[in-house]
């Protein structure tokens, strides 16, 4: 039907980036949500190079599509994203969701053939949590198959490998098999946070073809799941230079506000010196740090020892001086600085280097990636600071099903504190952290609104008291993700002279019974007026 439609509306597609040609354009018959507050429902919306002209006010010179009833809202931003690496994911090894290891043996196996003899396995996507016995697994399950290929798989939060002895030996380890500072190795196979260098040191690095292949990859996911924009959470020089490339060919369909690598000190010199970039389509002005692990292997920093791995406190990735380092870096030459925290400690870490910066009010909007695990007493150096909690959803459902073994279910009210901060007066840049979690706002959405697990939506919700309302989730994923990455003045919102990024919804997610919003449907997605998405 909608094909139909923008034949007789005259639009033409083109098959090479499935972008349409700007022209003026009116959308009509829409249920269109603006979350503006002065204007909360419009009848039409009139679009002219690329922003929205007008309000209620159809041009009869342009164009008309009609979407039926459809629902509009502002284009989808996840404010916390891995591009590349989801294009690489999707062309590697997908283990996530298999019960066992070896499940994930026999996907191996099934695929060797496909592998020239000693090149590497690569994968990503497993969670021993899912499994049996819960645990990690042992040395002997990879070293006594996998002979000739060296094979690396990434934990589901991506802050683990697990690897075979042909990895082991390439990266030298087994010859010298030291304890790397922020890092751990179990059952001398599962290498833990900064001990994952040992490893992807020695596997081959992409070519920038490659790296610019990922990102097309990604691209196509992206905009088919109603994304207009995303905050993408770690790049550094070849993903800079690929998506610089692709912009200027007009193939980068969406909008892109970069975190380059924090842990490239000359990368880093280099744009201190050169200064922020900021235009329509890709902006540059924020750096990202990690200064702790995940919860889910229990890498994540914490003021009291992991419930059920007695002694284990976590890991800390950054040292105090490194830290203040890169802090002092940032406020001096005005970028973002955007820190990984998942424990109670490691965002308290992170806190207390913040605050030694920003003094009090500002304007800088510092964030802490995750901000999982914060106690109470943590949450006004947020508020006093201007710091933003940017967060993740579906994190919280897809880890509850382990949280009250892992950590205590006296700590459990510490986890993806939403309403708590919300009510303390704090925005939400909202995301999905994909391709760890698989980068569909609407799952998000309904993570947030139900504290529920989407495989599982007939559960009862987790820590309700941390629900948010659908307004207030659908900002995280618009209008709050447009403010962390200094956009609300332009994005986040239906309004005039906004950009014209749109998402087009089969009904209301706003509205719609709880179970009925996994049954969502993305019909279109519009970046700038164009139609880069369709049904």
């Amino acid at each position: 039907m909608f094909k139909l439609l923008l034949f007789l509306c005259g639009f033409h597609i083109q098959s090479l980036n499935l972008t349409m040609k700007i022209l003026p354009l009116n959308l009509i018959n829409a249920n269109f949500i603006t979350l503006n507050p002065q204007q909360p429902k419009v009848q039409d919306i009139f679009i002219k190079n690329g922003k929205i002209e007008s309000l209620n006010q159809r041009m009869y010179s342009a164009r008309n599509l009609n979407l039926e009833g459809a629902t509009v809202i502002p284009g989808f931003i996840d404010a916390h994203y891995h591009l590349s690496n989801l294009g690489k994911f999707l062309e590697n090894l997908n283990v996530v969701g298999m019960k066992s290891p070896s499940q994930i043996v026999e996907l191996i196996q099934n695929k060797l053939n496909n592998y020239p003899k000693g090149s590497w396995v690569l994968g990503r996507g497993w969670d021993q949590s899912l499994w049996d016995n819960a645990e990690f697994p042992s040395a002997k399950i990879l070293d006594e198959l996998f002979i000739d290929h060296p094979i690396a798989l990434t934990r589901i939060d991506g802050h683990a490998l697990w690897v075979n002895k042909r990895a082991r030996q390439i990266s030298g380890y087994e010859e010298n098999p030291e304890v790397i500072p922020g890092g751990e190795v179990i059952n001398d196979c599962i290498f833990i946070d900064n001990a994952m260098e040992t490893i992807r040191n020695a596997i081959p690095k992409p070519s920038d073809y490659d790296v610019m292949r990922y990102i097309e990859t990604g691209l196509k996911q992206t905009v088919a799941n109603g994304i207009t924009g995303i905050h993408d959470a770690w790049q550094d020089r070849k993903i800079v230079t690929s998506i610089q490339k692709l912009v200027n060919k007009e193939r980068f369909p969406i909008r892109c506000y970069g975190m380059l690598n924090g842990n490239d000190a000359n990368f880093l010199k280099e744009w201190f010196q050169q200064g922020k970039i900021v235009n329509d389509r890709y902006t540059i002005r924020a750096v990202k740090a990690f200064m702790d692990g995940a919860l889910g292997s229990r890498g994540a920093c914490l003021f009291d020892e992991y419930s059920d791995d007695p002694g284990n406190f976590g890991l800390i990735l950054l040292s105090n001086y490194e830290f203040d380092e890169l802090a002092k870096k940032c406020h001096h030459f005005g970028f973002q600085l955007c820190t990984h925290a998942i424990g109670d400690k490691g965002n308290k870490l992170v806190l207390d280097t913040y605050k030694k910066y920003l003094q009090g009010d500002n304007d800088l909007r510092w964030r802490v990636e995750h901000a999982q695990m914060v106690r109470d007493e943590d949450i006004p150096t947020f508020v006093d600071n201007d710091i933003l909690p940017s967060m993740q959803p579906s994190h919280c459902t897809s880890d509850s099903r382990w949280m009250d073994k892992r950590i205590g279910k006296d700590r459990s009210h510490r986890i993806s504190r939403w309403k708590s901060f919300i009510n303390a007066g704090l925005k939400i840049p909202g995301g999905s952290d994909c391709p760890i979690e698989k980068g569909n706002p609407l799952l998000e959405f309904f993570s947030a609104v139900t504290r529920k697990n989407p495989n599982y939506s007939d559960d009862i919700s987790w820590q309700p008291q941390e629900k948010v309302n659908r307004i207030e989730a659908l900002k995280m994923l618009t209008t709050w993700a447009a403010y962390g990455g200094f956009e609300e003045n332009q994005r986040g919102r239906i309004q005039k002279g906004f950009d014209a990024d749109f998402t087009v919804l089969s009904q209301d997610i706003t509205t719609c019974k709880e179970e009925d919003i996994l049954k969502t449907e993305v019909l279109m997605t519009f970046v700038g007026g164009e139609l880069v998405y369709k049904k």
